[in-house]
C-alpha cells in the first residue's frame, strides 16, 4: 500500500495558483469550517454568502504571496 505525502500549505498554494484543482479542493476543505462560520445570517447558513466567500477564495488565490 503506497502512502501519499501531504503537501505543505505553501506547496498547496503554489499548485492551486497553477490551476491544480486537487490543491484548491484541499485548501477549501481545510478552511470550510471557517467559511461556514462566517456564512451565518440570522442563525442559519446563507448559501449565497457561503458561495460568495468560496468564490473570493478561488478568484483571489493568485494574489496570495508565497
Amino acid at each position: 500500500m503506497a502512502t501519499e505525502k501531504k503537501m505543505s500549505f505553501r506547496d498547496l498554494i503554489i499548485e492551486a495558483q497553477k490551476g491544480n484543482n486537487e490543491a484548491m479542493t484541499e485548501i477549501i476543505e481545510m478552511y470550510m469550517q471557517v467559511v461556514n462560520k462566517h456564512s451565518y445570517i440570522d442563525g442559519r447558513i446563507d448559501e449565497d454568502l457561503r458561495q460568495e466567500i468560496l468564490l473570493k477564495i478561488i478568484t483571489n488565490i493568485g494574489k496570495f504571496k508565497v
